[in-house]
């Protein structure tokens, strides 16, 4: 079996939680009131500005009731008056912004494209660099069968045929560089 929750169950319930963070919201600032108000120089403050408060509104009533059209002409003015002063700000925001776009963005998105040109340089250079490097080690190979194969010349075919089966033996010792172009160390 099921049970019905009616609507304004939960809605008054909702109500009475937020009615009772209200009222503790009240209480609890009530009761920092009352404890900042324990500190003599607190007081003495809040005196000085409730009675500056108090004085600048009986102002404030005196000349409403003396020239009701010249406060309210005079606050008129100065709504203008502020009203051009944030036309004026928001212009310059506007120039800050677009100055922003156009220079700033602009030479980021050029320093990127460059950045982007010199790392594709770079890749083919490298490529390039390996290339050469195989060369210089297909050169140094030539070298050392040249050396082999000359100098073994003079020996009848016998020799030669051990002394090039020594060399491929010995050539699978020798260990790879890690420099391009470099044989061994």
């Amino acid at each position: 079996m099921t049970q019905a929750v009616s609507y304004s169950n939960v809605t008054s319930n909702e109500e009475e939680k937020n009615g009772k963070l209200v009222k503790g919201m009240v209480l609890g600032a009530v009761i920092g009131g009352a404890l900042a108000m324990l500190d003599s120089t607190t007081r003495q403050k809040v005196a000085s500005n409730t009675k500056s408060m108090k004085d600048s509104t009986m102002e404030m009533v005196g000349q409403v009731k003396n020239d009701p059209s010249g406060v309210k002409n005079d606050l008129q003015d100065r709504m203008k008056s502020a009203v051009s002063i944030l036309k004026e700000a928001i212009n310059d925001a506007q120039n800050l912004y677009e100055k922003v776009n156009d220079d700033i963005v602009g030479q980021v998105n050029q320093v990127k494209e460059g950045s982007t040109e010199i790392l594709s340089s770079a890749k083919e250079a490298t490529s390039d660099l390996k290339d050469i490097g195989g060369k210089v080690k297909e050169a140094g190979e030539e070298v050392v069968d040249e050396n082999n194969n000359g100098s073994n010349g003079n020996m009848n075919s016998d020799s030669t045929s051990n002394n090039s089966t020594r060399f491929n033996n010995s050539s699978s010792e020798y260990k790879t560089s890690k420099i391009p172009g470099e044989l061994g160390r």
